[in-house]
């Protein structure tokens, strides 16, 4: 989402270079794109104020004499490091009572009615629909075809076979996860047409991916836990289609020019779509959605679990 942000930056503005301050995680996914012209380490884990190092941070950014700084995350503290720095023009939306650190406040987007890549666009003034968006601005990482090649020999997948990616977690929490069933009677049915199934994700997900294994009936590529972030990058460029929960790596399939079959329970499509023009969300509407919960205040969880796996295989099929 931030990417198409830095294409237009690129494309719209005067600006030479676009740093980006980021925490260490998300370098490696940074330096895919081609828009950054250096990457800013913020030592800061996440949930940690950690006030002395942003003011560090922000007095070593003094001598760069940056003109304008843009805060995406809605925090107090992400404010911080550029008020520090004393950056002239510093733009982002309200929250947390930050108006005093920044010089150009946007109403917050509190009922995600802007979709947030649209919203982050409007920061620096342009005016664009999903459809403009998708045609104009959406992200496009750069892969490493010699990474990809030993990856797939690594992993004994079949260099020359379909792959299918199957991404199925979701740090938001549990309302925003496709049944770990439903996941396997999808690639149950994708393996039977002779699809290879790959599942990516963090360590965090290797039970969910295990308990997948242990359901289906044929061979799956469980990957979750086994790549670096870089790594799902190039898998996912060599795979034809993917399946994903809302989630990080969906966007990341979506910049690697892979269709996207995307599941939404708590959260809408209409806020954070994969950037594809050939993605597909599925989405059902109840009287309690989009709760944009972690979890399901009623407990059954209807909004994913209505969501069937032969649908979704047939939407995977019609864009392979």
């Amino acid at each position: 989402m931030a990417q198409a942000l830095y294409k237009a930056l690129r494309n719209h503005s005067s600006a030479e270079k676009i740093h980006v301050v980021a925490p260490r995680w998300s370098r490696a996914l940074l330096a895919r794109m081609p828009e950054i012209s250096n990457i800013i380490n913020l030592d800061v884990a996440h949930g940690e104020a950690g006030l002395a190092k942003r003011y560090r941070l922000g007095k070593s950014l003094r001598a760069q004499q940056y003109t304008q700084a843009i805060v995406l995350p809605r925090s107090f503290k992400s404010a911080l490091a550029p008020w520090f720095a004393s950056i002239p023009e510093r733009i982002g939306e309200a929250g947390e009572f930050r108006y005093a650190l920044l010089t150009r406040v946007y109403p917050a987007n509190k009922n995600k009615h802007i979709p947030a890549v649209c919203n982050y666009l409007r920061y620096i003034g342009i005016t664009a629909d999903l459809a403009e968006v998708k045609k104009t601005y959406a992200p496009k990482l750069q892969v490493d075809a010699d990474n990809q090649h030993r990856l797939l020999e690594r992993h004994k997948i079949p260099a020359h076979a379909t792959r299918v990616a199957c991404m199925v977690g979701a740090e938001y929490g549990p309302a925003k996860q496709w049944p770990i069933r439903h996941f396997a009677k999808a690639a149950d049915l994708l393996s039977a047409q002779g699809i290879k199934v790959c599942i990516l994700g963090s360590v965090k997900e290797t039970r969910t991916a295990a308990q997948i294994e242990a359901l289906s009936k044929f061979h799956i590529y469980n990957l979750a836990g086994k790549t670096s972030l870089a790594d799902a990058v190039d898998l996912l460029a060599a795979c034809n289609a993917a399946v994903s929960n809302d989630s990080g790596l969906m966007h990341i399939a979506a910049a690697v020019n892979v269709p996207v079959v995307a599941i939404y329970g708590a959260t809408a499509p209409g806020y954070t779509p994969p950037l594809h023009a050939q993605a597909k969300s599925f989405y059902i509407t109840l009287a309690c959605s989009p709760c944009w919960r972690r979890t399901c205040r009623y407990g059954h969880y209807r909004c994913l679990a209505d969501i069937l796996p032969q649908a979704v295989c047939e939407a995977v099929l019609a864009r392979l």
